[in-house]
């Protein structure tokens, strides 16, 4: 058996410190010199390692070996185990330290990973491990991923998190969802990354108690906010997204007493988004009132709303809201917004749609329960409504101001008037006082179609129209085509006293008994 002799120093060193640990004596062995080991001798101390330097360390030559990179870092100082218990300082540090050493967090997909303990009583960087959220944010490159002890393992983060970049943040294990907090006054997270670029946050949960400041801001670049809650109550907004901002919501909950969701000439993706409104108590401050969506001071909203989108393009699909003055207050941007299968209860008005830029706003398979308006359409407000479901509306199922819209397959149960069509010129209605009267465009496209539709079990008439505001008799334009009425007595099916220039009413079908509801 032949040995090399460049390795029987290291062997005899090994040996011999194991003899030392059996029989606790000290084992001193000079080891020989090796040719290219650059190690200082044994009486010299070990130099300390520098720290962490991004621009030395990006400098490197590519055939560096990460071993020897790694050996620039501490290499007899290991990234604590992530369950180690020890809180205080210098713990793990010295001779006397116990817990087992773990290696550094592995990267996911191909991109540096970092781990958050805001229980920790100081940061290491070099370590990848960080006592604050917005400390590991401001270290981690573009498209690291970043992972928040949960409380129980941690403690909740409370601090304002900035973010200027493309990260991913989520929760680390199963124990539970990671908590950002935001301080008084202040908000949870601000994301102001470069467009083009995406934070991700899955899993996470946030709690403001701020008037003065949303949870989340999305000031520019893309957000996209999966399997998380958001407990607002106190926030003005718990999402609030500029100009130029996308923001996309999934399988998230959020409790608020305030507002949910606001989107200036944004772009939003809403999928599977709850929100739930304990009473009325926060005041939406809106710049919405004129047809070209032109920032002006009118536009208050005494009250709770779920999803203010103004001017905004994309989707909402599914999800619910329960409660607030307004459920979804909508308008689109150039390309067009969709409202799909959200179900809304308790709301005063659930839908108000407005007038925006180009695009149409349509409404598809809402389900609306116990408000006390179903859907209020304002006069130049481009949109679609079909296939919805509204029961037990205290006024009225769907109200139309003038405005050029489709409202066709929906089936409305229970309400004073099923569906009403007012003048253009009688918008603002009472409950929206400071929003401001928008003039009929010339050359609008002859008021709404209502067609096919099923209106049942009404107090006062299955369809109202009326063409008076402000003490004058208006010209009212639209058709009412093919529709199904249920209405008893002292009910009525079509109610067109003040209908002088006529709405063209031709082939509905008028009931005069009770629809057992459901089917």
């Amino acid at each position: 058996m032949t040995t090399n002799a460049a390795s029987w120093p290291r062997r005899l060193g090994k040996s011999c410190l194991r003899a030392a640990i059996l029989i606790a004596l000290p084992c001193f062995v000079a080891l020989p010199s090796i040719a290219g080991d650059d190690s200082p001798p044994p009486d010299q101390p070990r130099a300390a390692a520098p720290a962490y330097d991004k621009d030395w360390y990006d400098s490197q030559p590519p055939d560096t070996h990460p071993n020897e990179t790694a050996s620039w870092f501490d290499p007899y100082d290991p990234v604590p185990g992530i369950d180690f218990p020890c809180r205080g300082p210098g713990c793990g540090h010295g001779p006397h330290s116990h817990h087992e050493e773990h290696p550094v967090l592995p990267g996911l997909l191909g991109h540096d990973a970092f781990l958050v303990d805001c229980g920790r009583t100081h940061s290491e960087p070099r370590r990848g491990v960080f006592d604050s959220l917005d400390e590991a944010a401001h270290f981690a490159p573009p498209n690291a991923t970043i992972l928040i002890l949960p409380p129980g393992q941690g403690t909740t983060c409370v601090e304002t998190v900035h973010i200027d970049r493309p990260l991913t943040i989520g929760s680390y294990g199963s124990a539970g969802r990671a908590v950002i907090q935001a301080p008084p006054g202040a908000p949870c997270l601000v994301a102001h990354i470069p467009l083009g670029d995406t934070l991700t946050i899955d899993g996470v949960r946030f709690v403001a108690r701020s008037r003065e400041a949303p949870c989340v801001a999305v000031e520019a670049g893309h957000v996209v906010v999966r399997n998380s809650e958001v407990d607002s109550r106190g926030s003005n907004w718990a999402f609030d997204v500029h100009e130029s901002g996308e923001l996309n919501v999934e399988n998230t909950h959020i409790e608020t007493d305030a507002s949910g969701v606001h989107a200036r000439r944004a772009h939003v993706e809403l999928s599977n988004l709850d929100i739930d409104i304990d009473g009325r108590n926060g005041a939406a401050f809106l710049d919405l009132g004129r047809t070209d969506c032109t920032d002006r001071s009118q536009g208050t909203i005494h009250g709770s709303v779920g999803l203010a989108l103004e001017c905004s393009e994309g989707s909402v699909d599914g999800g619910s809201i329960i409660g607030g003055s307004v459920g979804i207050l909508a308008s689109a941007g150039t390309r067009g917004l969709r409202i799909t299968d959200v179900k809304i209860r308790r709301a005063d008005t659930a839908i108000l749609l407005l007038p925006g830029q180009l695009g149409s706003v349509n409404v598809e398979r809402p389900t609306i329960a116990r408000s006390h308006d179903g859907i209020i359409i304002a006069p130049g407000a481009e949109s679609q409504v079909i296939g919805g479901v509204i029961t037990d509306s205290a006024f009225a199922g769907i109200t139309a101001y003038g405005a050029g819209t489709l409202v066709s397959g929906n089936k409305i149960v229970g309400a004073d008037d099923g569906i009403r069509l007012f003048a253009a010129e009688a918008f603002p209605p009472p409950l929206f006082p400071q929003f401001a009267a928008v003039p009929v465009i010339d050359g609008d496209d002859g008021g709404p179609t209502v067609e096919n539709n099923l209106v049942a079990n009404v107090r006062h008439a299955a369809v109202l129209i009326d063409g008076r505001a402000g003490g004058h008799q208006l010209h009212l334009h639209g058709r009412l085509i093919g529709n199904t009425f249920y209405a008893r007595r002292p009910a009525e099916c079509i109610d067109e006293q003040y209908n002088d220039d006529p709405v063209k009413v031709r082939a509905n079908s008028c009931n005069r008994e009770w629809l057992p509801w459901p089917f």
